[in-house]
């Protein structure tokens, strides 16, 4: 129940009560008209991918995931659709509220596609083995790391997105350091991070790129190879990549831990993980 406010008369308390709600009010949001192709659909976050021309006023073109503000949204909606819409952006949010469908094109060609239809990898399977090249310009095989457990992520040294392949390198450096800190698990925890854009990411690029990140090589490798091997791999583990130009790529994001035999304990979808959820994982077996 609410408090009586002294001293107040009611046609000043009324005044004031509506000048607090007035300013608790939100802005209005900016409404943008949005023109692209739908590369993914995520119904589990009601969020869609699209790869869109110029929105005056507001971004270049680019491939984004936008939430949508209805899940009727996406209803009929399907990788290829060519669409027309709108997105409000309120305190830098983006979110469609309405999608016109304009017609149907091919996928661009430079994907992963066929890795991730060929079926995904699930808890108690074992990680293929493959053959990379680490930031020292070593080769390397999976297999290296069977005898201790292991976290697997995918990024790109160039990906723009702050809670993208960024927020994985923090996340790995925090598990770095807290694992160092644990005595259970010092020692028995390795972490890989395999590139998405190989062209780019050579090992000269992956070593400048791990000091920056201060990762110890004795816990933390970053990885590189060919691209068919790469794009097999992480589509085996439910990364789908889309190769946009030569300088972005559209991504999804999957860590996996692993136990000593290189078998799948579990996989985080997204980045709304945390280096606490990953630990817990690790102590556990």
């Amino acid at each position: 129940m609410g408090r009586r406010v002294a001293g107040l008369r009611p046609a000043i308390w009324i005044l004031a009560l509506t000048s607090w709600i007035a300013g608790c009010a939100q802005p209005p949001a900016h409404q943008y008209p949005i023109t692209g192709q739908i590369i993914a659909v995520n119904s589990a976050k009601q969020e869609i991918t699209i790869k869109h021309e110029d929105i005056p006023g507001l971004m270049p073109a680019m491939t984004m995931s936008y939430a949508v503000t209805s899940p009727s949204l996406l209803v009929g909606r399907a990788p290829g659709e060519l669409i027309t819409g709108t997105l409000e952006v309120r305190d830098a949010l983006g979110k469609l509220s309405s999608i016109t469908h304009t017609g149907q094109a091919p996928l661009p060609a430079d994907s992963n596609e066929a890795a991730l239809a060929a079926g995904l990898l699930n808890p108690g399977d074992a990680l293929p083995d493959a053959a990379l090249i680490d930031q020292s310009n070593r080769r390397r095989s999976l297999s290296e790391w069977k005898g201790t457990q292991t976290v697997i992520t995918f990024i790109y040294t160039r990906c723009p997105l702050p809670d993208f392949c960024p927020l994985m390198d923090q996340n790995f450096a925090t598990l770095q350091r807290r694992i160092n800190q644990d005595t259970a698990l010092r020692g028995r925890v390795k972490l890989i991070s395999i590139t998405m854009d190989p062209d780019f990411d050579t090992p000269a690029v992956l070593e400048k790129h791990a000091g920056h990140l201060h990762a110890d090589p004795a816990m933390w490798t970053f990885l590189t190879g060919d691209r068919g091997t790469i794009d097999q791999l992480a589509g085996k583990l439910g990364v789908g990549i889309m190769r946009d130009t030569p300088q972005t790529l559209t991504h999804n994001l999957r860590t996996t831990v692993l136990d000593a035999d290189l078998r799948i304990v579990k996989i985080f979808s997204g980045n709304d993980w945390t280096p606490g959820d990953v630990l817990s994982t690790l102590s556990r077996q």
